[in-house]
């Protein structure tokens, strides 16, 4: 629906007066009708600094990167976009770096999966019958690792 300009106005003024008297969803009402991103941008920041609502706020800078035909209207909202989202991130890691819990699992996960490349590796060389030198300096070398069953015991018919 196109408004004419008088009407964009009119509603321009009118969000203004309501978001100056803290009437903030009617102000964005008129905001939306009029098609003012600035408006929006406006009560954006408001709940960003004033509520500390910054899931309401990225919504709302969203919408303006989404709607907004204005580069540098689309700019801004990016830009504070971007830094709610380092915000909140931040906010994450320290959240799960103070949660031990959470990290000793990760810790296990990682050392567990570590194992289980080393493994894999291992076998991926072994697997080669070129490779049994590396094999046997392996097993030398390693203190408490001895050979399989299996393999000591053809070792010994061979002797």
């Amino acid at each position: 629906m196109k408004i004419d300009e008088s009407t964009k106005i009119a509603l321009i003024r009118k969000g203004n007066e309501l978001f100056n008297n803290k009437d903030i969803d009617s102000a964005y009402r008129c905001y939306i009708t009029a098609n003012y991103f600035a408006g929006i941008e406006k009560i954006a920041d408001y709940y960003n600094f004033e509520k500390k609502n910054i899931i309401k706020a990225m919504q709302l800078y969203k919408f303006i990167l989404k709607e907004d035909s204005n580069l540098g209207g689309n700019i801004r909202a990016k830009s504070k976009l971007d830094s709610l989202s380092k915000s909140v991130i931040k906010v994450l890691r320290k959240w799960l770096d103070e949660d031990s819990s959470f990290t000793e699992d990760v810790k296990k996960r990682k050392s567990i999966q570590n194992g289980l490349n080393a493994i894999n590796n291992f076998n991926n060389k072994t697997n080669d019958n070129t490779d049994t030198s590396i094999k046997e300096q392996f097993y030398s070398n390693a203190l408490n690792i001895k050979k399989p069953v299996f393999k000591r015991v053809t070792s010994l018919k061979k002797e």
